[in-house]
């Protein structure tokens, strides 16, 4: 018990360190804070705020901005919070797989070093968290008719459910299936159709509250617009053949192991199916594969990094677990009478040097936050570092629009980047806070330009200039409409200002 509170307080110390040195520059953190900041101040997912996932972690998120304080920070330290659940959970789930102490704590770092540029609190990095709660629990779960733990797996995976519906809707159907790779006479599948029943119940529990809150918020039909139709409209892909050209070269070795992995995996698992040779390491292995499968459509259709990371840390962890195994193989054909204590001494010296390296790293980090200039006058950032050419242009055009504003005008910014300036000004603007493709409702961008044509003439609308790059998301359609037919009548920083 102690061993396990100081390796989390060690994982905790370690990703803190990483996520709070940040500057503010990673618009996916600065979109999901908005969101969280847009509910904790009254405004209704859907019907006042663009949304395109189920609310879970906006709405929990909120919570803490509401009780403790409304600041990025706060949404950091829970970002620190779940990766902190992520790894820790990894290394108990390897635990129980390989049993080896050193073994589990130095692939549990190595996975810790290969996630240090995702650290950010985010939907899908929630359902993985999920998800890894569930996968512990089915492999700790040896019973085969277990009814409470059913329950909780199925109230868990509702929960992903209302984090992100496409993930979390894979992940609870896994959970509902999966028990059925084991059954083998009738008496089984009379028990497995129980245990699919009390899961399919624990799923619709959280499914049914948000629904009920929908309805009562009178939010029901901008949910179907944003996060059902609305999805439709997300044209932006990246392909996984661009993952073996990343500039990490990590990333790169993973894109090509993870497939094979994969494929290896499907293949023992057929050949002892085959030879009917199951055993509690293959069905250790099948757990693995078949919950992989249950993230892994994260990379779709975005197969960046941090997506490919996230869809494939559980795969991953399957890889570890067979090269335990293929270790362990190794070790006991070695005729050696000391090679235990070898083992030991190389396993640990090899934990030192990367507990060493990490830990100096982490005290690094921390000396330099403490020493760095950190922001203290621009709401909702501070605490945190703010390039001076940022917190400039911030000032700036705040400035331009709180004087527009004075003079009755609508001020609008149509860029992925307008939530950095309005979060400071307090203000939520519904569709153009996160103006990219797939977020603006089912209508895409034809509707938006409607929405400007029966607008107020006043209104001002401020884009990027068009001699800079703009976001790959972003709605172009609507810039081009905009720059076509709308009068440009001033520029400021980075845009251009049409009325």
């Amino acid at each position: 018990m102690k061993k396990n509170v100081l390796l989390i307080v060690f994982i905790f110390i370690v990703i803190f360190s990483v996520i709070i040195i940040k500057p503010i520059n990673d618009l996916d953190e600065i979109w999901n804070y908005n969101t969280a900041r847009a509910i904790s101040d009254g405004l209704i997912p859907y019907k006042d705020i663009s949304m395109i996932t189920t609310p879970l972690l906006p709405m929990v998120t909120a919570v803490f901005l509401k009780l403790i304080l409304n600041e990025i920070i706060i949404s950091r330290i829970l970002a620190v919070l779940i990766w902190s659940g992520i790894l820790f959970l990894i290394y108990k789930i390897l635990k129980l797989l390989i049993k080896e102490e050193y073994f589990c704590l130095i692939s549990t770092a190595l996975i810790g070093v290969l996630c240090r540029n995702i650290y950010c609190i985010d939907y899908n990095v929630t359902v993985l968290f999920i998800a890894l709660i569930i996968l512990y629990r089915e492999l700790k779960d040896k019973s085969e008719y277990n009814l409470r733990n059913s329950f909780i797996i199925g109230i868990l995976a509702g929960l992903a459910i209302c984090t992100k519906q496409s993930i979390g809707i894979t992940l609870a159907g896994v959970t509902v299936i999966y028990k059925v790779l084991f059954v083998e006479n009738v008496e089984q599948l009379r028990k497995y159709i129980k245990l699919a029943f009390v899961r399919i119940i624990g799923i619709l529990i959280p499914v049914m509250i948000l629904f009920i809150y929908l309805i009562f918020t009178g939010a029901i039909n901008e949910f179907i617009n944003y996060a059902i139709l609305g999805i439709s409209t997300f044209s932006n892909k990246i392909s996984y053949i661009g993952l073996l050209e990343n500039d990490n070269i990590e990333i790169r070795i993973l894109s090509i192991l993870v497939p094979i992995s994969i494929i290896l995996i499907a293949t023992i698992l057929v050949i002892t199916k085959i030879l009917k040779k199951d055993n509690e390491k293959i069905k250790n292995i099948l757990t693995l594969f078949i919950y992989s499968f249950s993230i892994i459509i994260v990379m779709y259709p975005i197969s960046d990094a941090i997506h490919f990371l996230i869809g494939s840390l559980i795969a991953i962890v399957g890889l570890i677990y067979l090269l335990g195994l293929l270790g362990e193989k190794i070790y006991f054909k070695v005729k050696y009478d000391k090679k235990y204590r070898v083992y030991k001494i190389i396993a640990l010296i090899l934990w030192i040097i990367l507990f060493s390296i990490i830990s100096t790293k982490g005290i690094e980090n921390l000396y330099k936050y403490w020493n760095v200039e950190k922001n203290t006058e621009i709401t909702h950032y501070k605490n945190i570092e703010i390039g001076i050419h940022l917190k400039d242009r911030i000032f700036e055009i705040n400035n331009y629009i709180l004087k527009k504003e004075a003079e009755g005008k609508k001020v609008y910014i149509l860029d992925a980047e307008a939530a950095i300036y309005m979060l400071s000004l307090d203000k939520y603007n519904k569709d153009y806070d996160m103006f990219l493709k797939g977020n603006i409702g089912k209508d895409g961008e034809d509707g938006q330009i409607q929405k400007i044509k029966q607008r107020d003439k006043d209104a001002l609308y401020l884009i990027r200039n068009e001699k800079l790059r703009t976001n790959w998301q972003t709605p172009l359609n609507v810039i081009n409409y905009i720059r076509n037919n709308l009068n440009k009548i001033d520029d400021i920083e980075i845009y251009e200002v049409y009325q």
